[in-house]
């Protein structure tokens, strides 16, 4: 028998011997990828929202995803902080202190205080494990399928939710049969999908052209392409002005870095700007075709934005934000207490039913946090944002931090017109995931630089009670 060169016998490592300990420990790892990838479909397809409007009820699917999230806290072994990154401790802190400042001052100011939505503890509480949960998962994923193939499952997520949206009257007519009488109004010209409002749909939607542009110059090229016109079509469908001021920051961005160098090789920004406002204003046309009594109401909210009656309206929300600052002056150490801002005395707003009036929230998370808890939650998450998009001025330029840029972005937006963004379940799961590209990104920039990184250990999984550990 002719023996092995010592060259190729050194750069070949042993392999390891099969056993029922690493059989299993394979098996484990492959169920915490599964469940990963079922959070991310069910807060990314938003299964609760589905349910509610199908059926009236969505509490099993929360409780399954409460589960499932737990699950991949428990399953995976790596350390929180390598995890999640600085950005993640930071985000986690802030909604820790959110409750606990926030509550402690309700308690503190009225002994017998309830909060005004029974369910809001447990909203934050499920967000805050939703973040970590996509976090340790993404790390066990990132390791074993990377950066580039996690993204392109994640973008086919996204396309499924666009399809969604500009499937909204079909939707609506056959299957959203529990929908309230106000949002069956609204979703007769301003497309939802999956979600119960159009401003959140739109958001998905802006996520979407967010990561197909991350990926336009990547093996997936094609497929991102078609998800940029279908995450622009979606946009313009929802009429949601939040949408549209966010999207049109993406696409400065994204303009920015393609004159930058963002990689090399990268095609011009003008090259896909142009068509992805044309197919835009196509899929408007077209998807009209079948709801022709529609049109009406359609064209007048697009006069109503072009001729910038959306941003005269915009009046409205800063009486809201204005009288929240007023409140805020008044405890701007602590607060007033958990869910005080969330209905705001001598202001009006119409309920979900389309009948009654209720007072408005302030539609403004930095706003809730510091009315609510004080200066320190707001801090926190501030820096929060401020560190992850800081990390695209120090890192090197790659697809994952692209992401996490623009959808660091569409969060900062969103935050200024919608109060508890940070802790619905389909923003926690792409802050989490968020959190984790960018760890990765620092692991794997440390290792280019020679160092050792304590990040970039592989992620493992937690050993079953009765196995020894591999």
């Amino acid at each position: 028998m002719a023996s092995t060169p010592p060259a190729a016998f050194e750069a070949t490592p042993p392999r390891e011997p099969m056993t029922v300990t690493s059989e299993r420990w394979s098996f484990e790892s492959r169920l915490v990828m599964s469940v990963f990838w079922l959070v991310a479909i069910a807060t990314q397809l938003n299964w609760n929202h589905i349910a509610n409007m199908i059926v009236g009820t969505g509490w099993v699917v929360t409780l399954g995803l409460a589960l499932c999230s737990m699950f991949l806290v428990l399953a995976v072994r790596i350390p929180f902080r390598q995890a999640l990154g600085l950005p993640g401790c930071l985000v986690v802190a802030a909604l820790t202190f959110y409750v606990v400042i926030g509550v402690g001052v309700a308690l503190l100011t009225d002994p017998g205080w309830r909060p005004g939505d029974d369910r809001l503890l447990f909203y934050v509480g499920q967000g805050v494990i939703v973040i970590v949960a996509s976090a340790f998962g993404a790390q066990v994923v990132l390791r074993r399928i990377g950066t580039e193939r996690l993204l392109a499952r994640i973008l086919v997520i996204k396309a499924i939710v666009c399809i969604l949206i500009l499937a909204s009257p079909f939707l609506a007519e056959h299957f959203y049969h529990a929908l309230s009488p106000y949002y069956r109004s609204v979703s007769a010209y301003r497309f939802m999908g999956p979600f119960k409002g159009p401003n959140i749909a739109g958001v998905a939607a802006c996520e979407a052209v967010v990561l197909a542009l991350c990926l336009l110059n990547s093996r997936y090229r094609r497929f991102a392409w078609w998800v940029v016109i279908l995450g622009g079509a979606a946009v313009v469908m929802t009429f949601s002005r939040t949408a549209i001021i966010a999207l049109v920051l993406v696409l400065a961005f994204f303009l920015w870095s393609s004159t930058s160098g963002v990689r090399s090789g990268r095609r011009p920004a003008a090259e896909w700007l142009a068509p992805m406002f044309v197919a835009g204003v196509l899929g408007l046309v077209a998807v009209n075709l079948e709801h022709l009594p529609l049109v009406e109401k359609q064209l007048s909210r697009i006069e109503w934005i072009l001729t910038f009656g959306a941003f005269r309206n915009i009046g409205n929300r800063f009486e809201l934000w204005h009288h929240g600052m007023s409140l805020i002056a008044e405890a701007p150490l602590f607060g007033h207490g958990f869910s005080q801002f969330r209905f705001l005395e001598d202001t009006t707003c119409t309920a979900e039913t389309g009948r009654d009036t209720i007072a408005c929230g302030v539609h403004n998370t930095y706003m809730m946090l510091w009315g609510e808890a004080g200066i320190v939650p707001l801090a926190l998450f501030l820096l929060f944002i401020g560190v992850l998009l800081g990390i695209r001025l120090v890192l090197p330029k790659s697809i994952a931090i692209d992401a996490v840029t623009g959808w660091t972005l569409i969060l900062a937006v969103e935050c200024m017109a919608t109060d508890g963004v940070p802790f619905f379940a389909w923003n926690a799961f792409i802050i989490g995931l968020s959190c984790a590209l960018a760890a990765h990104a620092v692991s794997e920039a440390r290792v280019r630089k020679g160092e050792r990184a304590p990040e970039a250990q592989p992620a493992s999984v937690r050993p079953a009670p009765y196995g020894a550990s591999p």
